[in-house]
């Protein structure tokens, strides 16, 4: 049975990592940060929650998206850098400007591709940190 200071510290710092692991995404196309560190910290918050209610209770919610996430990621990351082959060569950034109201969007191929490896890294990384804890408890 996890400990009640462990679900208190998931329900406070939960939604912190979380909007955290989006600014780190959003962000991470034109300065430091970016998929991968936005998908290191949501696994760690998803690991906040393995440990606070338990690794079946993870598994229930979740478990069944992790494997076809990890292919889909690499999927749409491999897109990103593909398009790029339309324009200059592989690995160029196409930009497109998105006007909503008075809010001009810059949505290029690498922020698609940042959201390619966070998917893929969000996978892999519960994967494993489920399949730990799991051993753990069987010892």
């Amino acid at each position: 049975m996890p400990e009640l200071y462990l679900r208190l510290l998931a329900r406070i710092l939960g939604p912190f990592l979380i909007a955290l692991t989006l600014f780190l995404l959003l962000r991470g196309h034109n300065l430091p940060g970016g998929g991968f560190i936005a998908g290191l910290l949501a696994a760690a918050a998803l690991e906040l929650q393995i440990l606070s209610t338990g690794h079946e209770e993870v598994r229930r919610r979740i478990g069944r998206f992790l494997q076809p996430g990890i292919g889909v990621g690499l999927l749409i990351a491999m897109f990103a850098a593909l398009v790029g082959l339309s324009g200059q060569g592989i690995f160029q950034g196409i930009w497109w400007k998105i006007p909503i109201g008075p809010l001009v969007i810059d949505l290029g191929t690498p922020i698609i591709f940042d959201l390619g490896v966070f998917i893929t890294v969000v996978g892999v990384t519960t994967s494993y940190l489920l399949g730990l804890s799991q051993a753990a408890e069987r010892r």
